[in-house]
């Protein structure tokens, strides 16, 4: 869509939105067989995010109208995965720091030997609540605006406590890739600047992007040992520019 192709955007958001499934679960991935029905929290937001930015860059009516029935499904599903760790229950049987975050998913392909709660998840579900909150402030729909309006925000309260509250819990004085794992994974972390954007901790933001250069450096000298670089670290140029 930046580069004016719209209408390839618009054709394959179009066609990915025709296996959402009926619970308004987004699949992780689309193949031969069908929609993926593996637990992968991520897709909501990216869902959302994608309808969008298609609308975002093109303005066009017809197309949200066809999407918003979708919307509305898979904000409810999204809604669903976070009120699932906002019970009492939860609150007496889990540490504090995972309050109010999406379950544990295996969407960080990192953590397929067992789900994790990722943080991942969260920074895209808060994305997708405030691309969600635009979708129906221009589908005319204000009270559904105002009450995602409030979702997100108090999404956006319980991460930015969970990011400190994990900190504190593992000992570590940066962001965690995972809440319930409190390992230091600033590739995935830089979702939470962009796209995002956040309201966390800033002097954890900070020093997790120092220790990733200063590791970067490491690597780069050969002062420290390591054996892959993915395309997921040109993320973190990004990141890091911002």
């Amino acid at each position: 869509v930046r580069l004016d192709e719209v209408g390839v955007a618009r054709e394959f958001v179009d066609w990915f939105a025709g296996h959402v499934f009926r619970s308004g679960k987004v699949p992780c991935c689309v193949d031969a067989r069908g929609a993926d029905p593996v637990p992968e929290n991520d897709s909501d937001g990216e869902y959302l995010h994608a309808v969008a930015e298609v609308w975002r860059h093109s303005r066009d009516g017809a197309f949200l109208a066809r999407h918003w029935p979708i919307v509305q499904r898979v904000v409810a599903h999204l809604e669903g995965l976070r009120a699932s760790t906002r019970t009492a229950a939860f609150r007496a049987a889990e540490p504090p720091n995972l309050w109010g975050l999406l379950p544990p998913s295996i969407s960080h392909e990192g953590y397929s030997d067992r789900p994790a709660y990722s943080y991942w998840d969260d920074y895209w579900a808060l994305r997708g609540y405030k691309d969600a909150v635009e979708l129906a402030r221009a589908a005319g729909e204000p009270r559904l605006a105002a009450e995602w309006a409030g979702w997100r925000d108090e999404l956006e309260d319980d991460l930015a406590r969970s990011a400190e509250a994990t900190a504190a819990r593992f000992g570590t004085d940066t962001l965690a890739g995972a809440a319930d794992r409190g390992d230091f994974d600033p590739t995935s972390t830089t979702i939470a600047v962009e796209p995002a954007q956040a309201r966390i901790s800033p002097a954890l933001l900070r020093r997790t992007f120092e220790r990733c250069w200063r590791e970067w450096e490491e690597r780069r000298s050969g002062a420290r040992a390591w054996k892959d670089f993915t395309p997921y670290e040109l993320r973190t140029v990004g990141a890091l520019a911002r």
